[in-house]
């Protein structure tokens, strides 16, 4: 059987995922998808589980997360591995936009979104194929750096699988088991803030699960012990399909609580906060990125030092917390 290992690097200074730990779906849903397809899956959280570098020595290829305060470890990483004979395949946002960097470390880098791109590139792993005609690919050849094409965004969500958490495996500083369970039900952002990788990545058309398949993923946690992260960017960037999602929860009776990502504006629809709160909202973490008017208009923000004020006042009065 063939084995893949993937690893997200940990950070080197402390962020808010050091105090509440929480990986990335990026491996896991990619893990899952092979494993899926019959081949033994491994996976580092380094956040969650040291990595053991004698396992990697058993792996066909090693693929690699980064972001960019992770890409120095990445690299790190990525050389040691690459020593040893085997094949490393990078992903993430920071090798998306830093290629050529990347791939003086890695011999394959993923631009983008990456499950179509991987079972492609297993697809002609597996046949001895060329990897010439694989969208989002980057890849060294005879010495030259080699940039296939871009593919469209994949535009059902549905298709991607539930990821499968039992792949984690939590050792680091006696952790059993994963409180807080990432959910991601939408890509992209109707925004285009200068400062966000999002829209470069997953674009700017706003795509999201269908409310069922969302539901069906939720079903499947445990409300009373697990605190629910949806990972989207903009949770709200939809209102109506997000008051469609909240409906669903609170008519399901769910006792989760729940945490997510969204913009101020979030609070002049009084009536989607309302829901909100009501379908078990605990904290919102809130874009307002600067209180200098000036700032705001440089950075594309689209919204007011008045708005963001207006904002703390709706939530604050609804006993959302505000992070």
């Amino acid at each position: 059987m063939k084995k893949i290992v993937f690893i997200e690097p940990k950070a080197p200074n402390l962020h808010i995922f050091s105090r509440f730990p929480l990986p990335r779906l990026g491996p896991i849903i990619l893990g899952t998808m092979m494993k899926q397809r019959g081949w033994e899956v491994e996976i580092f959280v380094e956040e969650l589980r040291e990595i053991d570098f004698a396992v990697m020595e058993t792996a066909d290829v090693v693929g690699i997360s980064t972001i960019t305060s992770t890409a120095p470890r990445a690299y790190a990483i990525a050389d040691r591995i690459r020593k040893r004979g085997i094949p490393v395949l990078m992903g993430g946002p920071h090798v998306t936009f830093m290629t050529d960097e990347a791939l003086e470390h890695a011999d394959f880098v993923i631009r983008g979104e990456g499950e179509q791109t991987l079972m492609a590139f297993i697809d002609a792993w597996e046949r001895g194929e060329s990897f010439t005609g694989i969208p989002n690919l980057s890849y060294g050849e005879d010495g030259r750096k080699i940039h296939n094409a871009v593919r469209p965004f994949l535009k059902d969500l549905d298709q991607i699988p539930f990821p499968d958490l039992s792949l984690l495996k939590l050792t680091r500083k006696g952790i059993s088991r994963l409180r807080s369970i990432p959910v991601q039900t939408s890509r992209g952002c109707p925004f285009d803030c200068s400062f966000c990788s999002v829209t470069s990545m997953f674009g700017k058309k706003y795509r999201f699960r269908s409310t069922g398949n969302i539901m069906e993923e939720l079903r499947r946690y445990n409300e009373r012990k697990n605190l629910i992260f949806f990972y989207d960017d903009n949770f709200t960037a939809d209102r109506k399909r997000a008051k469609e999602l909240l409906e669903a929860m609170i008519g399901e009776r769910f006792k989760f609580k729940w945490t997510t990502q969204v913009r101020a504006d979030v609070a002049k629809d009084l009536e989607l906060v309302r829901l909100m709160k009501k379908a078990g909202c605990h904290t919102l973490y809130v874009g307002f990125e600067s209180v200098n008017p000036e700032s705001l208009k440089a950075m594309k923000k689209g919204q007011t030092v008045e708005e963001i004020a207006a904002a703390i006042k709706v939530l604050r009065k609804h006993r959302i917390g505000i992070h």
